[in-house]
This record gives C-alpha cells, sequence and structure tokens, in this order.
C-alpha cells in the first residue's frame, strides 16, 4: 500500500448516510478499516502472514469507495477520510412521528428533504405516540408542528362548537 494517494477533490455522503447514527458508526468502521490497513502494511513489511481484511457495512463499503473515487485505498487516503468524518458538521433535521417509518417511507423522506433541501442534511427519526398522527419536523433554526395534537389544540372551540351541534 503507497501512502502518496492524493485526497479526492470532491466528496459527498451517499444517499445512504441519512441519519447522525449512521455517520457515527460509518466513522467508527472507517477507523477500524484505518487500523486494519495498518497492520497488513506492518506485515506485509515484514513478511508475516496476511491480516484477513474485515467485513463492514454497505454503509462504510459505500462510504470508503465514494472517498476513494476508484483509486486503490492507501494509508494516507484512509487517515483523510476518517479525519474528514469526524470533523463534517452537517445540519440534522429532527423528525418525529407517532410511530417509526419504515424503510421504504424512510428513504421516501429522506429522498425528499435532500431534493429539497440539499444533500448537505442528516435526518434523525424519532417515535412519540401521543402525536397521534401528522409530524413535528425540528430544523437548526425552526420547529413546524403538524401533528393532530397540535390541531386538535389549536382548535379547541371549534371542536367543542362541532360537538355542540352532534
Amino acid at each position: 500500500m503507497p501512502n502518496d494517494t492524493p485526497q479526492p477533490k470532491t466528496f459527498t455522503l451517499p444517499a445512504t448516510i441519512y441519519s447522525p447514527e449512521l455517520l457515527e458508526a460509518v466513522t467508527y468502521e472507517a477507523g477500524q478499516y484505518l487500523s486494519w490497513a495498518r497492520e497488513a502494511l506492518i506485515h506485509k513489511k515484514v513478511g508475516a502472514a496476511d491480516v484477513p481484511e474485515p467485513n463492514f457495512s454497505a454503509e462504510t463499503v459505500a462510504v470508503v469507495e465514494a472517498w476513494l473515487a476508484g483509486e486503490k485505498p492507501t494509508i494516507s487516503s484512509l487517515e483523510a477520510l476518517v479525519e474528514h468524518l469526524k470533523t463534517l458538521k452537517i445540519p440534522v433535521i429532527h423528525i418525529t412521528l407517532a410511530a417509526l417509518p419504515s424503510r421504504p417511507q424512510r428513504t421516501q423522506l429522506v429522498d425528499w428533504f435532500r431534493t429539497n433541501l440539499g444533500t448537505g442534511v442528516l435526518i434523525s427519526f424519532v417515535a412519540d405516540r401521543s402525536l397521534g398522527g401528522g409530524v413535528i419536523i425540528r430544523t437548526p433554526s425552526r420547529i413546524f408542528d403538524f401533528s393532530w395534537r397540535q390541531q386538535l389544540l389549536a382548535g379547541r372551540g371549534r371542536l367543542a362548537e362541532i360537538l355542540h351541534h352532534v
């Protein structure tokens, strides 16, 4: 493994990395990959038996491949990746729903936010059964409450009027 591969000029997190938790897990695994690469290089230099490459999540593999952009992995390129991942400051949008979305729903929501707000955003999903339905969206600067609970509280007088006429 030579140590002189240049850092990729542009890098965008793959769409599969949508949450702060996934980014943290990928950062950890990238660090583990770097440790393995260092150990493998030492084994190669001293003529010891090869160290088997560990298995990593599909998300980590996608990030490493995106970072390397077709180049061979080197110690310096992996160090740069780990450092880059540790220093990323990406805004997080917190989405609170009555129940956690299924994988297809989550994918659809992430795609919508990234299409409309840009790829540089992470999405955190939280469940709160007391909402009854709807959604609360918290951005770094605003809160949007589209929950049924909020709608019922906002229309408290109208609800009493409707029930009175029943």
